[in-house]
C-alpha cells in the first residue's frame, strides 16, 4: 500500500514579506479613498435643490471637501444627510 502525500503547491503570497499583508489593504484604502473624494467633488456641482433632495445642503459638502485628504468626504456627507433625517445621534469630534 502506498501513501499518496500532496506537495504543497507554490503560493505566490508566500514570497512576500509580512510587510506586504499591511501596505496592500492601506494601498486599497487610499485609492477608496480618492476615488470617493471624486464622487464628493461630482457632489458638489449639483444644484441646491438636488442637494435638499439627497438631505444635504452646501456647507456640508464644502465640510466634507475641505477636510484631511486621508478622510473619507462621502461618509462625512452620508453621516450629515443621516443627521438631518434623525437617524443618527451626533457624537463630538
Amino acid at each position: 500500500m502506498t501513501l499518496a502525500t500532496k506537495t504543497p503547491g507554490f503560493r505566490a503570497t508566500e514570497m512576500l514579506s509580512p510587510t506586504h499583508g499591511l501596505v496592500f489593504p492601506a494601498l486599497r484604502a487610499i485609492v477608496r479613498t480618492l476615488l470617493n473624494r471624486r464622487a464628493a467633488y461630482r457632489v458638489s456641482e449639483l444644484p441646491d435643490y438636488l442637494l435638499k433632495d439627497i438631505g444635504l445642503k452646501r456647507d456640508d459638502v464644502h465640510e466634507a471637501l475641505h477636510a484631511d485628504w486621508r478622510e473619507d468626504p462621502t461618509f462625512k456627507l452620508a453621516l450629515a444627510a443621516a443627521r438631518r433625517r434623525g437617524r443618527v445621534q451626533p457624537w463630538r469630534d
